[in-house]
């Protein structure tokens, strides 16, 4: 039996394909990346786009990638409407046609701080129980609803004979872009679906420098050929694809410690001060931990097992 390899720290951009789930795509990679591999963020199968791969200590800030706004580009289908808002779902005709102008006056009501009510499909729990699987059992039941801001919703082409408008939305944490496709439809008054949709950016990661999950082990083997977890080696094989954590953590503050102090921070325990918020503890060795500071004194967020890049 094939054991997989050791476990390193990597962030991995990865261009999932359609039809993949995003837990097939983490499966593929693990003999490559090592048991502990995760993603921050997960696209439905029949979307395409950047998924966020987290292995070793990595994984351990994917609530902080999770965060971060997340951009798409989704094409919708006017006319019609889908039981998984989607292509993957019973599409059933409704016979309206919309006109640009009306979808233009309708987008102006889903930017900003809107409400959605999650979709039966997806993974969030009710009772302990993901919400797909009630909806593979044909089961009904009243689905939560969540506050969610959409930050820029643009309409880039409209195709009137195909009543199809293809649409960039840059979204905060939890945003459903089908339900959005879904509710402009009507809000249109003819039914609309998310026949394609494509994640392009996560925070300032974008997919023009992710690969395919079969080019990985090209990127992984060109890093590790200049000794490097990633950064510099990355961009001959594929890119940026290949991030280390103080690249990922780039926007956060950076506080540089010494002595007892780094002694401190590499232990856990409270500094004194450090910056308020969060912020990225740096030793002579590289990063150590998350720290986030209130009033004066700085507890530990995420504390790494060995000092990172």
């Amino acid at each position: 039996m094939r054991r997989s390899p050791e476990t390193r720290t990597r962030v991995l951009l990865v261009d999932k394909p359609a039809g993949w789930t995003s837990f097939q795509v983490v499966r593929r990679l693990k003999p490559l990346l090592g048991r502990k591999v995760g993603h921050a963020g997960t696209l439905d199968p029949f979307a395409t786009g950047l998924l966020v791969v987290l292995a070793g200590q990595a994984t351990r800030i994917s609530e902080l990638v999770m965060a971060m706004p997340k951009e798409y580009r989704v094409t919708v289908q006017f006319g019609a409407v889908s039981t998984t808002q989607d292509p993957t779902g019973v599409i059933e005709p409704t016979g309206g046609r919309v006109t640009e102008a009306e979808v233009r006056e309708q987008l102006a009501g889903f930017r900003g701080l809107i409400r959605q009510v999650v979709p039966l499909t997806s993974a969030v729990k009710v009772g302990g129980e993901p919400l797909y699987r009630r909806a593979h059992r044909g089961e009904e039941c009243e689905t939560p609803v969540r506050e969610v801001t959409v930050h820029e919703l643009a309409l880039l082409e409209f195709r009137s004979d195909l009543q199809q408008a293809v649409i960039r939305a840059r979204t905060s944490k939890g945003t459903y872009v089908r339900t959005l496709a879904h509710d402009l439809g009507v809000a249109v008054g003819v039914g609309g679906y998310a026949t394609e949709l494509r994640r392009l950016r996560v925070g300032f990661m974008d997919v023009r420098d992710a690969v395919g999950p079969e080019q990985v082990g090209e990127v992984i083997a060109a890093a590790d050929g200049a000794g490097v977890q990633g950064g510099p080696a990355a961009p001959r094989a594929g890119g940026r694809a290949l991030l280390s954590l103080s690249d990922v953590l780039r926007d956060l503050p950076r506080y540089d410690v010494r002595d007892m102090e780094e002694s401190r921070a590499r232990h856990g325990n409270e500094l004194r001060g450090a910056p308020s918020g969060l912020v990225r503890v740096y030793g002579e060795a590289g990063l150590l931990a998350l720290y986030e500071g209130v009033a004066g004194v700085s507890r530990p967020w995420v504390v790494f097992g060995s000092p990172q890049d």
